[in-house]
């Protein structure tokens, strides 16, 4: 097992040092939330991420595309404060929950500068915090260490130039929480992206 390993560890990195690939940054915009059967009134939450990415030819049209970034993710909520006497009062909070990311998506791409890309996405989580009425609690301690999600998206390279814009969504597979009760909430992210990224060429 350890042999054949090597062996395919050998065979890739023999094929990475004839193909052509390449190197790049890229940065922008999110728009995150938290859905499933067991969430309620929650919304968007804006956020950003940043990182880097390369691309690796599998052939003329078909790239595969490994990217490594950060990603400011999370939700709004309702929720209600205590007032005077027994009144509740009620309010929004915001959950913010911060990943590094590692997508490994395969791309279609055209001549024309677009291009169609889709995989697996696995997300370590960095932090996690709600924010609610001024004050910042940490509840990263009630959340899974990892996520996995699906990712489709398209994207442009200008012609002839290293600058190109994509957008994407990205479908949170596995349950955001830890199990209580030995059950685990039925609550999913969803994550909207777009920004710019820069290949060095």
């Amino acid at each position: 097992m350890k042999k054949t390993l090597l062996l395919a560890i050998g065979i890739f990195t023999a094929y990475l040092s004839q193909a052509q690939v390449t190197f790049g940054a890229k940065a922008g915009f999110n728009l995150s939330s938290v859905k499933g059967k067991d969430v309620e009134g929650t919304s968007s939450l804006p956020g950003f991420h940043v990182g880097v990415l390369a691309g690796i030819p599998l052939n003329d049209v078909l790239n595969l595309q490994p990217e490594l970034f950060y990603s400011a993710e999370g939700a709004k909520m309702k929720t209600v404060f205590p007032g005077d006497g027994d009144e509740l009062i009620e309010g929004k909070a915001s959950a913010h929950l911060n990943y590094l990311n590692l997508p490994v998506l395969l791309q279609y791409h055209h001549t024309s500068g677009f291009a169609v890309q889709s995989g697996p996405q696995f997300g370590y989580l960095l932090s996690a915090k709600v924010k609610a009425n001024g004050e910042s609690s940490d509840i990263k301690d009630q959340f899974k260490k990892t996520n996995l999600s699906w990712v489709l998206g398209v994207s442009y390279l200008i012609p002839d130039n290293n600058i190109g814009f994509n957008i994407r969504y990205n479908f949170g597979i596995t349950k955001l929480g830890k199990a209580e009760d030995g059950e685990t909430a039925k609550a999913f992210g969803r994550t909207l992206q777009a920004g710019v990224f820069y290949m060095f060429k």
